[in-house]
């Protein structure tokens, strides 16, 4: 009696970044990685220690700074990273992240920009006038920001409900022209339902995948749980969401109020925590400052002698 040959199986498939299998691996295939163990270590005799640390200390060079922090001496901001900003309504986390676009530009840092919650041109406007300093740009500064910028900053055209894996297709893309940060304001607005925990783990290692693949930093905003007692110092285990969001992040941020400051008609205290951060200086803690809201600017400074200018200098005249 002939004994049956199964059928030879077809060899696991390699699939572009960002598409899904259309089959699932058999019990008895095995990955690559698992037939030869060796294929994923490092081969720690082929490396030289000068040109390893040669190379560690370049890219640990390689950062972009904030503008709470203009030097780094406290947070950095490394290409392939991923930072979780959060706090509640009215916080200033979105004027945070709209004075950091404008800090990065002035560095020659490509920034795309995807404000779900406001009009794209409308945002635009808003950059003009944290670039500018003022709280009413002119026509002037407006078209100086453009003309200055244009270049380097790119905007979501859409408001509303964002598909994540075409945002992260096109960050991909702007990647590859150059664009260094990307900002998604914010995970609310994403496809991706609020009680959906394994749709938000998916999501939150698909970004930082996406991050460490294109070398470009990503910044998502991401609203906190709402718990007891707001006056105690927040967490990355405070961000609302799955514990992925905390985890995969390289540096999570909570910008809050800081009403023992005092506030006035044009100026409200505000508090950085930076409650996490991998790389870099490794700080944890506190940067006190305030939101002048004539000039659309946060200051470490109280009374500053005027605001940052992140236009050229026509633009003022």
């Amino acid at each position: 009696m002939a004994m049956s040959r199964e059928p030879p199986r077809e060899p696991p498939k390699v699939v572009p970044f960002g598409q899904k299998y259309d089959r699932m691996l058999a019990p008895t295939e095995a990955p690559e990685f698992d037939r030869d163990p060796h294929a994923s270590l490092l081969e720690l005799e082929t490396l030289d220690g000068k040109q390893l640390l040669e190379e560690y200390e370049k890219q640990m060079a390689c950062y972009a700074t904030t503008p709470f922090d203009d030097h780094g001496e406290k947070l950095r901001l490394y290409p392939g990273g991923v930072t979780i900003w959060s706090g509640f309504p009215g916080a200033g986390k979105t004027t945070m992240l709209r004075q950091l676009a404008c800090h990065l530009l002035q560095r020659d840092q490509g920034v795309f920009f995807a404000s779900l919650e406001e009009h794209p041109k409308h945002l635009l406007v808003r950059l003009a006038a944290t670039a500018a300093g003022t709280e009413r740009p002119n026509a002037h500064q407006v078209q100086w920001f453009i003309d200055a910028f244009g270049d380097k900053l790119k905007i979501w055209s859409q408001v509303g409900l964002a598909k994540h894996r075409s945002l992260l297709a096109v960050t991909r893309s702007l990647a590859v022209l150059g664009v260094k940060h990307a900002f998604f304001d914010s995970l609310m607005k994403l496809d991706i339902p609020t009680q959906d925990w394994e749709g938000q783990r998916n999501f939150a290692n698909t970004l930082a995948a996406t991050a460490q693949m294109c070398s470009i930093h990503i910044h998502l905003v991401a609203h906190p749980r709402k718990r007891q007692g707001d006056e105690e110092d927040p967490d990355a285990s405070d961000i609302g969401g799955a514990r992925e969001l905390g985890a995969i992040a390289d540096n999570v941020l909570f910008v809050k109020r800081n009403d023992s400051a005092g506030a006035n008609e044009s100026s409200t205290g505000m508090r950085m925590f930076v409650v996490k951060q991998r790389h870099g200086t490794g700080y944890c803690g506190k940067v006190d400052g305030w939101f002048h809201r004539p000039q659309r600017q946060f200051s470490l400074d109280q009374f500053p002698h005027g605001p940052v200018r992140y236009l050229p200098a026509d633009a003022y005249t």
